[in-house]
């Protein structure tokens, strides 16, 4: 199955998770740093997921799946260890959801992938379950190319490109500018300090 790597935004985005292992817990732990709105359906959670229920991280339903659950979510997680319910939800699914379908991607519509943020910056990693192993080489070698500095270093590179539109220089010497300040020398603090002096005398 293809799979197009995409970014979209699902704060405002109704996630219901069906299954309450460590299967369910691990895509509850990614999804909550992009939304609030979890719903948790599972006769029972992980430890884990309890303590992010009791924290209001996330909703619960202690029962088991019923077809309503799914028909206002924008999106679909089927994690249980239940091969009948699985198949279930996949069938209950109403078509404007997107589902990933934990016990065989093909059979839903997304993937995750291994994530990497910082701020600004994500990187993802996926093989779609060819080589879980060459995805953890993979995202531990972005972990050590782009270490802690660069959150900082992104948000110096977005604030430059913003002021950067307020000056006077013209559109060759802005490209130019927004290229050189690319240089690994600037993930230094005191050469971002100095680019911020220099915009301030021009903007």
């Amino acid at each position: 199955m293809p799979l197009i790597p995409l970014m979209f935004d699902i704060s405002d985005k109704q996630v219901v998770v069906i299954g309450g292992g460590k299967v369910a817990e691990r895509r509850v732990q990614t999804l909550a740093q992009y939304t609030k709105h979890i719903l948790v359906i599972s006769p029972t959670l992980t430890d884990v997921l309890q303590k992010l229920f009791e924290n209001s991280v996330i909703k619960w339903c202690k029962r088991e799946f019923q077809v309503a659950d799914v028909q206002t979510a924008s999106l679909i997680i089927v994690a249980t260890n239940d091969s009948a319910t699985n198949k279930q939800v996949l069938e209950a699914k109403p078509h404007h959801a997107l589902v990933n379908y934990a016990e065989d991607v093909t059979a839903g519509d997304i993937a995750f992938p291994s994530i990497l943020q910082r701020g600004k910056l994500t990187l993802s990693v996926s093989t779609q379950g060819a080589s879980p192993g060459l995805t953890s080489q993979i995202l531990q070698e972005f972990r050590d190319r782009y270490d802690e500095h660069y959150e900082a270093y992104v948000d110096f590179l977005y604030e430059c490109r913003q002021r950067i539109k307020q000056s006077q220089l013209t559109a060759s010497e802005r490209k130019q500018f927004l290229k050189d300040i690319l240089s690994s020398d600037y993930l230094n603090k005191h050469k971002q300090y100095e680019v911020r002096t220099w915009l301030d005398s021009i903007t």
